[in-house]
C-alpha cells in the first residue's frame, strides 16, 4: 500500500498542484499543495482497510472535494478560471503534461534564483518530497525546506502567478523553462532516476507542441534528451555496476529513438540558444560512431571550444579536456585542465579527479592516478560512484 501511494505521489502530485490551480479560486501554490497532501493522508488512513477500484480517481474526487468545502467558507476568493467551479473529476485528470508545464512556466518568476526554480520544479511539477530534491541536489533536506518556507512565507504578489504564468509565446519564459528542464533532466541522468528524465522529455515535447517562441530550442533539447535515453539501457551490468562510455554495448543502443533524435536535431538547426543544439550534436555524434576508439573526437573537441565560448562552465571544460585526450592531445588536455585544480567546487566533485585519473592510467603513471581515485572518495558519492572509483583503484 505504501509503494502504491509512492508511485501515485510521484506521478500525480503535480498534475493534481496544477489542476487545483487552474480550476479553482486558489491561488497559492502551499494553498494547492496542502490540499493534496491532506488528500494523500486521507488516502493512508483508509486504503489499507478499503482500496478503491480507482485509486488515482479517488484521490482527485477528494481534492475535488477539499478544495470545494474551502471555496464555500471563503467566499471572497477570486477565481482563475470557470468561475471558482470546479470540473468533475475526468475533466481535473485530462491533459496533466499542459497543466504541468503551466505549473513550471509559473515558476519561472525573473527574481527566482535558478536554483530555486529547480527547486520547485523538482518539489511542485515532478512531485519529489524534500529529501528527494535534496538528495538529487547534493545538499541538505534542512536547507531545502527552509528554500521553500521562505517561499512560502512571501507575499501574495511575489508567489508564483499561475494565471500569467502560461504565456506560450513570453522570449522570456520558455527559455527558462526549457533551461529548467535541462537541469531536471541532467539530475535525473546523473542519478540514474528514469522517471525524472522522462519527466522531462514529456514536458520538453509539449513545448515542442504549444509553444510559438523557441520551438527549435525545443527541438535541440528534445534530441539531446533522446540521444542520452538511447544508451539507458547500456549505462549499467546487470548487477548495477556503472559502465564507462567505451564499455557499453553499442549494439543494445536504441537505433529507433536515435533516428527520431536526429529528425529533431535536423529540424532545430536554427535555434537561438547554441548550448542545447551544440550539447545535441555531440551527442549525434557519439551515436554514430561505431566504436569508442573511432569517436570523432577532435570534432567532439572543437563543439566544446565552442559550448565553452558561449555557455562558460567548469563542466564543459572537463568535457573538453577528456575530447583532447581521447583525441591523443593530452598535454593540451592537462594544459586546459589545470585551472580547475584550484576550482573550489570541482575539487569537491568526484568527475574531476576520476578524470584525471584516468589521464594518469592512460599515461603508465599508476601512483598519480591513485592519488586522483583516493580523491575522488572523499568527494559526495552514491553507492555506485563509490564502487566505481574503488574497483578502478583496486586494478591499479
Amino acid at each position: 500500500m505504501e509503494l502504491l501511494l509512492q508511485q501515485i505521489y510521484r506521478a500525480q502530485f503535480g498534475k493534481m498542484v496544477s489542476a487545483l490551480l487552474y480550476y479553482s479560486g486558489i491561488s497559492r501554490v502551499a494553498d494547492a499543495e496542502d490540499i493534496v497532501q491532506e488528500a494523500f493522508a486521507a488516502a493512508a488512513a483508509r486504503w489499507p482497510h478499503q482500496l478503491p477500484d480507482k485509486p488515482e480517481a479517488w484521490l482527485y474526487a477528494t481534492i475535488r472535494n477539499i478544495a470545494a468545502k474551502q471555496q464555500s467558507r471563503q467566499k471572497t476568493m477570486l477565481a482563475l478560471d470557470s468561475a471558482g467551479q470546479l470540473p468533475d473529476v475526468a475533466a481535473m485528470q485530462e491533459d496533466g503534461d499542459l497543466q504541468l508545464l503551466r505549473l513550471l512556466f509559473a515558476c519561472m518568476r525573473p527574481e527566482f534564483s535558478p536554483k530555486l526554480q529547480l527547486v520547485m520544479a523538482l518539489r511542485y511539477v515532478h512531485g519529489l518530497q524534500v529529501q528527494q530534491v535534496a538528495a538529487l541536489l547534493g545538499t541538505a533536506p534542512d536547507s531545502v525546506s527552509k528554500m521553500l518556507y521562505r517561499q512560502k512565507q512571501q507575499p501574495k504578489e511575489r508567489d508564483i502567478s499561475f494565471s500569467s504564468g502560461f504565456v506560450w509565446w513570453s522570449e522570456r519564459k520558455v527559455p527558462m523553462a526549457l533551461k529548467v528542464l535541462y537541469l531536471v533532466f541532467t539530475e535525473g541522468w546523473k542519478n540514474t532516476d528514469e522517471q525524472l528524465c522522462e519527466d522531462a522529455l514529456s514536458l520538453t515535447r509539449t513545448v515542442i507542441t504549444h509553444a510559438r517562441v523557441g520551438v527549435a530550442d525545443a527541438k535541440a533539447l528534445y534530441s539531446l534528451m533522446l540521444f542520452q535515453l538511447s544508451r539507458c539501457e547500456t549505462r549499467t551490468t546487470e548487477s548495477g555496476e556503472l559502465l564507462e562510455l567505451e564499455f557499453q554495448d553499442r549494439g543494445r543502443w536504441n537505433r529507433d529513438m536515435m533516428t527520431v533524435a536526429t529528425h529533431y536535431l535536423l529540424e532545430a538547426k536554427d535555434a537561438a540558444h547554441l548550448p542545447f543544439l551544440l550539447e545535441a550534436t555531440i551527442a549525434w555524434l557519439h551515436a554514430n560512431a561505431p566504436s569508442y576508439t573511432a569517436t570523432p573526437w577532435d570534432r567532439i573537441a572543437a563543439l566544446y571550444s565552442r559550448l565553452q565560448q558561449v555557455n562558460p562552465s567548469p563542466f564543459v571544460q572537463l568535457n573538453h579536456g577528456i575530447a583532447l585526450h581521447f583525441a591523443g592531445r593530452t598535454p593540451e588536455a592537462l594544459a586546459l585542465l589545470a585551472p580547475l585544480s584550484e576550482h573550489d567546487f570541482m575539487q569537491q566533485h568526484h568527475l574531476y579527479h576520476c578524470t584525471m585519473a584516468r589521464i594518469y592510467t592512460d599515461r603508465a603513471e599508476p601512483e598519480r592516478a591513485a592519488a586522483y581515485y583516493r580523491q575522488a572518495l572523499q568527494c559526495r558519492l552514491s553507492p555506485q560512484e563509490d564502487a566505481f572509483i574503488r574497483k578502478k583503484l583496486a586494478f591499479l
